[in-house]
């Protein structure tokens, strides 16, 4: 049985680089090369790293007996100094001492393969690595301590006790009432509904408010840009389409990852960069959650502005009324009639604040920041094949022979477990963990 290793530090320079291996040969492979000879397991252990006569660096080294570590085989931890050098020579010699390269995720792979951990709570590994909040960092937490597992356990009950009333009518048709049987069905087919509803309801956690500034040339929607990033980002200038393609940036407001994309300014033209640039700013106002249209509140408004207003007349939108501290001359009661609007002054520091508590107070009714639920396309994927099943089972019960009925009950029963893992194919598992880093 192989001993994989890797680096489970991110390239760079730190205070302390770790260096992992998994397998029988990690106590082994260790002792060949580190200072300290009597090394008990779960305890810290200093000493150094010598090899070919040569100290190559001052560490710490933990090493962990099977079954009760992450992989559920023994595994070896080398603490290193932070530089990347050191932690690449140390892999060298391990892998020159017998140890493989770790596969992307292999460490976890191994976990689930050795059951410590489900297919779902890997893919929640991935998910607090690849976090970008702290909302979205406690929802794959509470999933990687299995409240996610147990609500589909508690599903897969249902279904197995459901199996066993449609054997036993197979074999006793006087047993059991089919209505009651069918008040069941109906109970897992709304709480299957309810892993989708909750899905939908954490999309913005996971995925951000995909944001679209869009206006007119020159009405402050790269100024907007720069004030929501605190940076310089995009080029402002008093030349109208000084943006001819989107920028994008990422913020985070009060727990809510917005994805802000600064567009070119929408107007007629003849100028052919100009009107691709225009074509890319209509799309990305389509393709938009939610979108902000900046006006220029010190002059009156143009047939471009009502042109964009009728653009995102059936979008989530709020309309920005830059430039106040110039004076007003737009006509509000036509904005108004459009969506709600903001005043502000974006070069004074103006509305700003007001845009954002706008915005997340327009979608928060869509967030629950508490709930535990599905979150990639397989999960969405089968959540909804098990919610067919279940539906062709609740038409059937009462027209059908019990044997169909438990078929489709059976198929439910298989969509939901694999979710957890059980019975996937040798394929879906490898894709699962080859987005993976490789120390993890």
């Amino acid at each position: 049985m192989r001993t994989i290793a890797a680096i489970s530090t991110p390239p760079g320079k730190g205070g302390i680089g770790i260096v992992r291996m998994s397998g029988e040969s990690s106590l082994e492979i260790l002792k060949k090369i580190f200072t300290k000879k009597e090394i008990r397991p779960r305890f810290m252990h200093y000493g150094k790293i010598i090899y070919e006569n040569r100290v190559v660096d001052e560490v710490m080294a933990c090493y962990f007996n099977k079954p009760r570590t992450y992989t559920c085989e023994d595994m070896v931890e080398i603490y290193c100094h932070g530089g990347y050098v050191s932690c690449l020579y140390i892999l060298e010699i391990l892998l020159k001492l017998g140890a493989v390269p770790a596969e992307a995720g292999e460490f976890t792979k191994l976990a689930f393969l050795n059951g410590r951990i489900d297919l779902l709570e890997a893919e929640a590994v991935e998910g607090i690595i690849e976090a970008e909040s702290k909302e979205e960092q406690l929802m794959y937490a509470d999933v990687l301590g299995g409240k996610l597992t147990e609500k589909l356990e508690s599903v897969l009950n249902d279904v197995v006790n459901l199996i066993s009333e449609c054997e036993a009518k197979i074999d006793y048709p006087e047993l059991g009432d089919v209505d009651d049987m069918k008040e069941k069905l109906e109970k897992i087919h709304g709480g299957l509904i309810s892993f989708l509803d909750d899905e939908k309801r954490t999309t913005y956690i996971r995925d951000g408010l995909k944001l679209a500034i869009i206006g007119r040339p020159n009405v402050g929607k790269s100024s907007l840009l720069n004030a929501l990033t605190n940076k310089e980002r995009a080029i402002v200038t008093e030349i109208a389409g000084t943006t001819r393609d989107t920028i994008e940036e990422t913020i985070n407001y009060e727990g809510l990852t917005i994805r802000l994309i600064d567009t070119a300014g929408i107007r007629s033209t003849d100028e052919v960069i100009e009107r691709e640039g225009i074509k890319l700013s209509k799309k990305a106002a389509e393709d938009a959650d939610f979108v902000v249209v900046v006006l220029d509140g010190s002059a009156p408004l143009q047939a471009d502005d009502f042109e964009i207003m009728e653009l995102v007349k059936d979008k989530e939108k709020i309309f920005l009324i830059n430039k106040e501290d110039k004076g007003l001359k737009i006509d509000l009661k036509s904005v108004e009639k459009y969506g709600e609007y903001i005043i502000s002054s974006i070069k004074n520091d103006s509305g700003v604040r007001e845009l954002l508590d706008a915005i997340k107070k327009r979608i928060v009714h869509d967030i629950d920041f508490n709930v535990t639920s599905i979150f990639n396309i397989r999960h969405v994927d089968l959540i909804e094949r098990a919610i067919s099943e279940i539906e062709t089972a609740i038409r059937d019960i009462d027209v059908m022979p019990f044997e169909i009925v438990e078929v489709s009950l059976r198929e439910a029963h298989e969509y939901i477990s694999m979710i957890l893992g059980r019975d996937t194919s040798e394929d879906i598992i490898d894709r699962v963990f080859r987005d993976f880093c490789v120390g993890k």
